[in-house]
């Protein structure tokens, strides 16, 4: 009797655990819905134009070399990390770090809905064998940087009501930083996936 109370209770702490970085998780799907419903009134050309952010020229993917098509995704997931490690660093930053994931899905959402609105079918496999490996992992890798982001800038703000400070800024500093730079690789093997789909099932589609 013992050992199925003490399984719920460590199933119940590691969903406990998980909680805040599924509800950033869930950010970044809400962005996805959100870029999927504004695709209706988007075109080929404002999908170029937002490339840089959220890889949304999906006609660039299939002329790019192996080398630059892994450039351009890690570079774009690369920025997103960029500002939500800057946002953890300020005190007004747990206000908008949950931005991150949700503009990452959002760009996901927005290059998708359009596909599969303009080309049906051949869009949704396109969008689901292509975009969405390497969208998944640096949503993934995202979410937790967005998480890191919110508790870096509530402890900021927790060290400007503690008085005395007990815990050390430098430390905490240095932590964060590893932290962020640990997510790094990930964000590598999203921006591998990303190219790797992109080279092997982009020739099974023509636009």
């Amino acid at each position: 009797m013992k050992k199925p109370i003490v399984s719920a209770v460590r199933r119940i702490s590691v969903l406990r655990s998980d909680a805040p970085f599924l509800l950033f998780f869930l950010v970044s799907a809400a962005g996805t819905v959100c870029g999927a419903l504004s695709s209706k009134t988007a075109d080929a050309e404002m999908l170029r134009r937002l490339d840089f952010l959220f890889l949304t020229n999906f006609e660039l993917r299939s002329t790019q070399s192996v080398v630059s098509a892994f450039i351009v995704s890690f570079s774009s997931v690369t920025v997103f990390m960029l500002a939500a490690f800057f946002l953890g660093l300020s005190l007004w930053g747990c206000a908008l770090c949950a931005a991150v994931p949700f503009f990452r899905g959002y760009g996901y959402g927005l290059t998708a809905g359009f596909i599969c609105s303009t080309y049906g079918m051949n869009g949704f496999f396109y969008s689901l064998l292509v975009l969405l490996p390497g969208t998944f992992i640096s949503c993934a890798a995202l979410s937790f940087a967005a998480l890191c982001s919110f508790r870096s800038s509530i402890g900021s703000i927790m060290h400007l009501m503690r008085s005395p400070v007990k815990d050390d800024p430098k430390a905490q500093l240095r932590s964060y930083t590893v932290k962020m730079l640990r997510l790094m690789p990930v964000c590598a093997v999203s921006g591998l996936a990303d190219t790797l789909c992109s080279f092997v099932f982009s020739g099974l589609f023509s636009f």
